[in-house]
């Protein structure tokens, strides 16, 4: 009896941390959806989807052009990756059942807490570079790849998700503050 109810919960669990980051969107779309605003909405969301490099800018700033506040795009845009950090940090351990490479990831985040076990101070230090490569718009350091950094590094799914989020936020905020005042000097 005791196993079927560990099961069943095992279960559950499972299916909020896959279902949840999705269903979490859904509002954020019903608004954009019933919004005056929708074709500013449709292309900040697809220019963040399909820009190539540094799509998380373009996309406030594509917002911003079409009228939105500069704020509006921001948020969306640090909102969209802290979901999308948020399933791949409670699913990360689906990864290294994936045959041929499941193998080199486990090993790699094995290596990754032996190291930050080693030395506590890596722990922040791990969480300071997630947050400064999410801060610093480069290419590749967005929000998939950074939260994939940041669990092989073995900083769990909180202070990634925290990292991750934390450094887009002040990121898109930083941008829309940018266009703000530039756009209010005009």
């Amino acid at each position: 009896m005791r196993n079927t109810l560990s099961g069943c919960t095992a279960f559950k669990s499972l299916l909020i941390r896959f279902f949840l980051p999705i269903l979490l969107a859904f509002p954020v779309a019903f608004l954009i959806l019933i919004s005056g605003e929708f074709p500013a909405y449709a292309a900040t969301v697809g220019t963040f989807f399909f820009a190539f490099g540094t799509g998380e800018i373009s996309a406030i700033i594509v917002g911003s052009a079409l009228g939105l506040n500069p704020f509006i795009p921001a948020l969306l845009v640090a909102f969209i990756e802290s979901d999308m950090s948020l399933f791949i940090a409670w699913n990360f351990d689906y990864l290294k059942k994936i045959p041929k490479i499941g193998k080199y990831i486990a090993k790699y985040e094995e290596k990754g807490a032996e190291v930050i076990k080693s030395r506590k101070s890596l722990e922040n230090l791990g969480f300071f570079f997630i947050f400064s490569a999410m801060f610093v718009p480069l290419h590749g350091t967005g929000a998939i790849t950074m939260t994939l950094v940041g669990r092989i590094l073995a900083l769990g799914e909180k202070r990634t998700w925290l990292a991750v989020t934390l450094g887009s936020l002040v990121r898109s905020l930083l941008v829309a503050s940018l266009i703000f005042i530039g756009v209010s000097f005009l």
